[in-house]
């Protein structure tokens, strides 16, 4: 029998393990490090992908997953994780703070947790509609609107 499988379908670890995980933006996440498989339904679940130096690793469910190519993973969508910890800018470049959680709904980014870059400033939100652009920084439009948890736990008991 052939070292190499007659079936085009299936993949090993060996071809996936190395390979950089692309966004559908075409920026790459990192490199996949680990292979998580189900031992009791023996399905691949998910990836783990090497974000660099000083960034946690990254876990992907398979449902992110759009194809297996030859030198590369592409992914359907962007794994929320990646925004943590990335540092939020205003349109004039000065540093607001840093992501600290992502709020979603029906799994779509509704707002982002931000940890302000003083302790005064405390953490607060911005809407998602308020980002300009997202890249190795999150800048938010000149107009954004920042509330507070205080805010936000007040119009949230309103809501209810």
């Amino acid at each position: 029998m052939n070292k190499k499988s007659a079936n085009k379908n299936i993949i090993t670890c060996d071809e996936i393990l190395g390979k950089d995980a692309i966004d559908p933006d075409g920026s790459s996440l990192g490199v996949i490090t680990k292979v998580h498989v189900d031992k009791k339904d023996r399905k691949l679940v998910g990836i783990t992908v090497d974000m660099g130096f000083m960034k946690p690793d990254l876990y992907i469910g398979i449902n992110y997953v759009k194809q297996f190519g030859i030198d590369a993973v592409f992914l359907k969508k962007v794994p929320h994780h990646k925004f943590k910890g990335l540092k939020v800018l205003s349109e004039g470049g000065e540093l607001v703070g840093k992501v600290k959680n992502i709020v979603t709904e029906n799994k779509n980014i509704k707002e982002f947790e931000i940890a302000g870059k003083r302790i005064l400033d405390g953490k607060f939100f911005i809407k998602y509609s308020d980002i300009k652009e997202i890249g190795d920084h999150v800048i938010l439009k000149k107009s954004h609107k920042r509330v507070s948890k205080k805010e936000r736990k007040k119009k949230n008991k309103k809501k209810k």
